[in-house]
């Protein structure tokens, strides 16, 4: 064993690693092991790698849905108003002119402008973000950017009121319905004329 290992020493400058886990949690020289015992051996690194990236799948899903809803509480808070076209300004990622739809301003870089289905693939940062455009200089790396909801004086809205939800107003009153103001007067000889 001591052999071995100056001979390991003396290969490289340093100690190889070749030792592997055995199954009772004990080590053996990679040396000393049985074909069957080698072949558990990268089974169990095969799995666990299986695991680990099963792992960071997951977590990635769960940051794509909670991205999905923080975009849908910010639409539902600012409504229609931000829906429409955008005339004149260009999507940096896929190079669509006029942005239609939602659009996305970077608050880190200057005049960074994104459509909602490249802001849908940036994915709070875990998806991916190209520079299609490639009219300025900006990071490819999706964890660089923070994106907020954003027009400016080229939007025109593609949906009437342009706003959140609509109340209906009270209904009129007419000339021969009672006064609202609390006279018990008719309205035409109350408030009509005022």
């Amino acid at each position: 064993m001591a052999e071995q290992a100056a001979e390991n020493k003396a290969g490289d400058g340093g100690y190889k690693a070749a030792e592997v886990a055995a199954a009772d949690g004990s080590a053996k020289p990679e040396a000393e092991m049985t074909a069957e015992e080698k072949e558990k051996a990268a089974k169990r690194a095969e799995i666990a790698a299986k695991v680990a990236a099963a792992a960071k799948e997951r977590e990635k899903a769960a940051a794509v849905a909670a991205f999905q809803e923080a975009k849908k509480k910010e639409i539902d808070e600012k409504g229609t108003s931000y829906f429409g076209e955008h005339q004149g300004i260009t999507c940096d990622s896929c190079a669509t002119v006029p942005i239609f739809g939602y659009r996305y301003t970077c608050k880190s870089c200057s005049s960074h402008d994104v459509c909602e289905s490249c802001y849908d693939a940036w994915a709070g940062g875990t998806g991916v973000l190209p520079n299609n455009l490639a009219k300025q200089v900006l990071s490819t790396n999706p964890a660089d950017h923070s994106f907020r909801m954003f027009k400016d004086h080229t939007f025109k809205s593609v949906v009437k009121g342009g706003g959140g939800p609509t109340q209906k107003s009270a209904p009129k009153l007419k000339p021969n319905d009672t006064c609202d103001c609390g006279s018990g007067k008719k309205y035409k000889k109350c408030c009509m004329n005022k």
